[in-house]
């Protein structure tokens, strides 16, 4: 509202000026400086007169004051009643944001709550398919025993192995997914691959199918790429990293297949025990000394000893839930 607009003030005070002004006027005079001014100089200025002579002010009746003034109290409280909505709003939305965000965290991760694990094992004769929340998906062998989190960490998916399982982790760079065994670990971001680490066993054995792997021991550090396998002797220490023709024939298992490649008979032996949850008694200890090649999707262990037979002379007697072995 400028000066030139004063005449139209004077009309809404008077009660003579048009309907559609007078919002605008109260507004002028609730919100701004200059209006807020103009009132106060008015107010004094008529109170002069009035003081001086009675019979002046009939410009500005009291009825006409009291009706504006409730106007403009009105007015004021609600401006002031938006602003200090505003305010509020400023200082808690970013708090719901915080307390939203934090919620939806603490849904996928374990943020705010203690870390509650969950362990899983798959008995001899047996195999199983699991998925984290993540997406991950985990094949896990006969006699394989798997401790994870219900909810991965905000910067960590971390799981412990015992046994043999094929991973196939869901990509995240900012979270790596990382297997624990025997004072060993895998360390992935979004890769495919296999590892047997049976507590019993001397060795441990990764292969990698897809991405990229590091292999670390308590001393150091080891880069793995596709169609590559890494055999760590946990007796001496020693690592032997070898280039694959076929790595994904190192998973076989995952799809109910046996495959053996020159494998000696005792490790064939312990591959049996667990997959068909038996025992082998061994009459003869010069068998060990014969490996094994061999690919087959023979379900019954009657079948796949059959087979043995023909690659080399070794008898196999099942009784029951024991195989004799003997030449």
């Amino acid at each position: 509202m400028q000066v030139k607009d004063h005449n139209i003030v004077k009309k809404i005070i008077a009660e003579s000026g048009s309907k559609n002004d007078a919002p605008a006027i109260v507004d002028w005079f609730s919100t701004t400086i200059e209006g807020q001014q103009y009132l106060s100089d008015m107010i004094d200025r008529d109170a002069y007169l009035m003081e001086s002579d009675p019979h002046t002010g009939k410009s500005f009746s009291p009825m006409q004051s009291e009706l504006l003034f409730a106007r403009i109290e009105k007015k004021l409280s609600t401006n002031h009643l938006r602003k200090l909505s505003f305010r509020v709003a400023a200082v808690l939305l970013p708090l719901v944001l915080m307390v939203g965000f934090g919620w939806y965290l603490n849904k996928k991760t374990s943020l705010f709550e203690g870390t509650i694990y969950t362990e899983l094992y798959i008995p001899k004769g047996e195999d199983a398919r699991l998925f984290f929340q993540d997406g991950t998906e985990v094949y896990l062998n006969a006699d394989t025993r798997i401790r994870y989190p219900e909810r991965f960490g905000l910067f960590r998916r971390e799981v412990w192995l015992d046994g043999e399982a094929y991973f196939n982790v869901s990509s995240s760079n900012k979270r790596p997914f990382i297997v624990h065994t025997q004072n060993t670990s895998v360390n992935v971001q979004g890769t495919s691959f296999n590892v047997n680490s049976y507590r019993e066993n001397d060795k441990i054995k990764v292969v990698l199918d897809e991405g990229k792997v590091a292999f670390q021991t308590e001393q150091k550090s080891y880069t793995m790429f596709p169609g590559q396998q890494l055999e760590y002797d946990k007796v001496t220490g020693m690592i032997t990293l070898q280039n694959l023709m076929h790595s994904s024939n190192l998973s076989l298992w995952k799809k109910n297949m046996l495959y053996f490649y020159d494998t000696p008979l005792v490790e064939v032996i312990n591959v049996l025990e667990r997959r068909y949850n038996v025992e082998f008694n061994l009459l003869t200890p010069e068998a060990l000394t014969y490996s094994y090649t061999l690919t087959t999707r023979h379900q019954s262990l009657d079948s796949v000893l059959l087979e043995m037979q023909k690659i080399a002379p070794v008898r196999f007697t099942l009784k029951e839930n024991r195989v004799e072995v003997s030449l």
